[in-house]
């Protein structure tokens, strides 16, 4: 007796072998190539049409593939002619199949008046209800619906392609949520300050005066104005530090809700990841139970980042379909191929002749139509593509980009390079360049006035442009290969839901190995991600952890001999103090059943016997800092009078040499010879630490970016590895001698990249060590608070207070520091003593400021004033 096969599969596996649909599919690749290369189009009207059909019947098959194919069909043949009425007929019907109802009026129907359209317009209606958005016009596109309905649930995590939206779910969520007068409160954690900066925008832009009207606030900082208002509601948006110095300092409200953006960086094998496993040992002892939402890019499993939770069962959700299509092309010398996603294989058409013979990257730019993102494996590369370009093109000059070229001038420095191309509508970014100027980039970029950024991997940490191509030339991030989930990751930034259906990749091989590794990474199916403490902590390393742990050698030296990665051991030592504060304290959690496998209840005990010997009842609840760090602090406050120095000497100098005293001495508590190889080095520790200072000191008195560029750039003349002893930077950036020919960046735009990179270090690892020397010394002298906190200082770079009240409210440190000098005087005080800003502030004529005034404004209303 045979089989029998449903109709729908039959047609599927009809599609799948049909040799014709896969000749008129490489045709159809071909025809789009060509007009991209401005060569004439080579489709005839039946294979148009026969086209249209096919894809028409793949919608309708459930299988992704197919699915997948069908979009990328209709979405091409509407770009290669988009007057034509039939495309958009089909185009209507195949979106509607796979849940797509949000398009422009343009592209609507009258359909014809029969028994048949009036069923099918009943169902489009019902199944557009269904997916109406709660809060805005629109419709749920695909399975965003299905997404959207996770977040609601106890435990959840769901990944999904980069264009499909994810973050706007969330969002969406919390705005619903605060419409309907709900008394909830939100934390957001997002992987980078940039983006807490434009998640908070979204936010205020979405709720605007709601916000006051039901009473909630966004917050961005633990010491934030108006956290600890009983009767307002919260919307925490923070990087996963902030949030776990906030949960250290001990949590004031309840938390409803904890969505974490990105999840896939917990995953990273460096020691961030490791804050993600801390802050939930952190809700489990405060007793904070919110509703949990891991929001990842396309992976396989999500629902391994469920297991940091301590519950049980978790609903996740893979969604496959991206609603953007994106075609790969492969360029290899004087050879460029398309991937068939039918065949899953790549296949040659005829190289196009305006591409040129010299440098292809070059070439490529000024054949492709729309705006462009270049990805490029380091920042040396990225601002050498970026000079290249600008200086190539034709375009020269925009006048209408001379408002932002002067904005980056003024705060940034008159020759930093970014000033002059941007001019030629070419800009680059990275992790480095100062978020207000990376802001304003990404803002010209989405308006148009930029039509080419040259990017780093930074690309991948949540940035949402309206690219119509990309263009990779590495498949490395930094030195390190790509996987497969990064590429994934990367090329989904390009064809977005808010701007275009479909997207361009170009990948250009420059080696034989590039040109295997990108076919790799194009036809990888392998989507699987692992959580950093199983790639990192494997049976070897558990040994070594045991064997160090069991003879009281915090510093772990047997690990530390086995992984010669300083920031891999950096990782596992972390890991290391997690898990033995949660012995110390009889605490389970992730970290401890992965230890346990290799460490048995036996060895547990002679673990905590020994640590008992050695420090008493002493455990370290931070566990960036270990019991033997803790200690020596305590021991030292209590023994001497050691405190923070002044800023400014008695002549009203920056006061460098106390500073580096004091930094020296914080260098022996802590032990940063073991610990801080990165700011103490063994060798030529005194000039590091004395260069740090003065960087110190002048970041924390308020100098502005162009006042520090010109203290480096000056320093760096009369002293040439100032910030930079080792010449590392200038190694990485392919700039050997003074004189060398090779050179990417000149002094001054070396200068100014050396003082971004030490000015990021030091915020990074010093406002720990600062964070943990004024609580102690608050604790141990018994005070409220301190007069002198360079924790303070040093995250709000003033110790100007109205400059920290300004920045607390939500205002940049430059546009913070300009309110406060200018000659219009905005602040004032109440007759509590409170402060306000007065609203003449759009009297500065600072267009920067009045758009972060708009925005303040929302979220504190109450701060704000007429005068009289």
């Amino acid at each position: 007796m045979s089989n029998k096969v449903t109709l729908r599969y039959a047609i599927e596996d009809d599609l799948k072998g049909n040799d014709y649909l896969k000749d008129l599919h490489q045709k159809l690749l071909k025809a789009y190539a060509s007009q991209i290369f401005n060569a004439p189009s080579q489709l005839s009207t039946k294979e148009v049409q026969d086209l249209l059909v096919f894809s028409d019947l793949m919608s309708k098959t459930k299988n992704i593939d197919l699915e997948q194919a069908s979009l990328e069909i209709v979405t091409c043949l509407n770009k290669m002619f988009p007057d034509s009425h039939s495309i958009k007929f089909y185009k209507n019907r195949i979106f509607e199949e796979l849940g797509n109802y949000s398009r422009s009026e343009q592209e609507k129907f009258e359909e014809e008046k029969s028994v048949n359209a009036l069923i099918n317009r009943i169902r489009k209606t019902n199944e557009q209800t269904l997916r109406k958005l709660p809060t805005e016009d629109g419709y749920f596109i695909g399975e965003q619906k299905d997404l959207y309905d996770l977040i609601s649930g106890r435990l959840n995590s769901f990944s999904a392609p980069t264009s499909m939206g994810k973050s706007f779910l969330m969002k969406m969520f919390i705005e619903e949520k605060v419409r309907a007068f709900e008394k909830l409160n939100f934390v957001y954690l997002v992987p980078t300050k940039a983006l807490i900066t434009e998640v908070t925008s979204d936010l205020c832009s979405k709720l605007g005066r709601e916000l006051q009207l039901k009473g909630y606030r966004i917050v961005n900082h633990f010491d934030s104005i108006g956290t600890r208002d009983q009767f307002t509601n919260l919307i925490y948006v923070l990087t996963p530090e902030r949030f776990e110095y906030l949960l250290m300092r001990g949590f004031s409200k309840p938390i409803d809700y904890l969505f974490i953006d990105e999840a896939q960086n917990i995953s990273k094998e460096d020691s961030r990841s490791t804050v993600y496993y801390r802050i939930f040992d952190l809700l489990k002892r405060q007793n904070l139970d919110p509703r949990i939402t891991f929001a990842a890019p396309l992976i396989d499993n999500p629902q391994i980042y469920e297991a940091l939770s301590d519950l049980e069962y978790g609903s996740s959700l893979k969604a496959n379909l991206s609603p953007v299509s994106q075609i790969y092309f492969l360029l290899n010398g004087r050879k460029i191929e398309i991937y068939d996603r039918l065949t899953s294989d790549f296949f040659a058409i005829q190289y196009p002749t305006n591409l040129g013979t010299n440098n292809l990257l070059i070439g490529l730019l000024k054949s492709l139509p729309g705006q462009n993102l270049v990805y490029r494996n380091s920042i040396n590369n990225v601002v050498n593509g970026a000079k290249l370009w600008s200086h190539s093109r034709d375009v020269l000059n925009e006048q209408k980009n001379l408002s932002i070229s002067s904005y980056i001038a003024d705060r940034v420095h008159p020759d930093y390079y970014l000033s002059e191309i941007i001019m030629n509508r070419t800009a680059y970014h990275f992790g480095k360049i100062p978020d207000e100027v990376r802001g304003n980039i990404e803002r010209a970029f989405c308006k148009g006035k930029i039509d080419t950024l040259f990017c780093t991997s930074t690309l991948m940490e949540g940035v949402n442009l309206p690219a119509d191509n990309i263009v990779i030339d590495s498949t490395k991030i930094g030195k390190k290969d790509m996987n497969s989930i990064q590429f994934k990751n990367l090329t989904g930034r390009v064809g977005r839901l808010s701007n275009s259906m479909l997207g361009n990749i170009f990948l250009i091989a420059n080696s034989k190995r590039s040109y295997n590794k990108f076919k790799s990474l194009v036809t990888s199916k392998k989507l699987t991600a692992k959580l950093s403490l199983e790639s990192l902590v494997n049976s070897k390393i558990l040994e070594n952890i045991n064997k160090d742990l069991k003879s009281g050698d915090i510093t772990l030296t047997s690990v530390r001999n086995e992984v010669q990665n300083p920031r891999k051991f950096a990782t596992i030592r972390k890991f290391s103090l997690i898990y033995l504060n949660n012995l110390q304290s009889d605490r389970d959690s992730i970290i401890t059943k992965r230890f346990n496998t290799k460490i048995t209840s036996n060895d547990q005990e002679m673990i905590k016997e020994k640590f008992q010997e050695q420090y008493g009842d002493q455990t370290e609840e931070d566990v960036n800092f270990s019991a033997d760090q803790s200690i020596e602090l305590r021991e030292k406050i209590r023994s001497s009078t050691i405190d923070y120095p002044q800023i400014v000497d008695d002549n009203n100098q920056p006061n460098i040499e106390e500073t580096y005293k004091f930094l020296m001495e914080l260098g022996n508590i802590f032990k940063w010879s073991k610990y801080e190889t990165e700011i103490y080095p063994p060798v030529q520790n005194m000039v590091v630490l004395k260069d740090y200072a003065e960087l110190l000191i002048h970041w924390m008195r308020g100098d502005l970016m162009p006042q520090l560029c010109d203290f480096v750039i000056q320093r760096r003349g009369r002293d040439f590895d100032f910030l930079d002893r080792s010449q590392e930077i200038r190694n990485r950036l392919g700039i050997n001698s003074r004189f060398g020919m090779d050179k990417s960046m000149d002094e001054t735009n070396l200068s100014i990249q050396v003082l971004l990179e030490a000015l990021s270090k030091i915020q990074f690892k010093f406002s720990k060590y600062f964070l943990k020397f004024s609580r102690t010394l608050i604790e141990e002298r018994q005070i409220d608070e301190l007069d002198n906190d360079w924790y303070q200082y040093l995250e709000y770079g003033t110790t100007d207070e109205s400059v920290i009240w300004l920045e607390q409210l939500g205002y940049s440190r430059s546009n913070a520091i300009e309110i406060v000098t200018n000659k219009i005087e905005a602040i004032v005080t109440d007759s509590q003593g409170d402060k306000l800003v007065l609203k003449l502030i759009h009297e500065m004529h600072n267009p920067e400021i009045e758009r972060e005034t708009e925005r303040i404004m929302m979220n504190y209303p109450d701060s704000f004033v007429y005068e009289g």
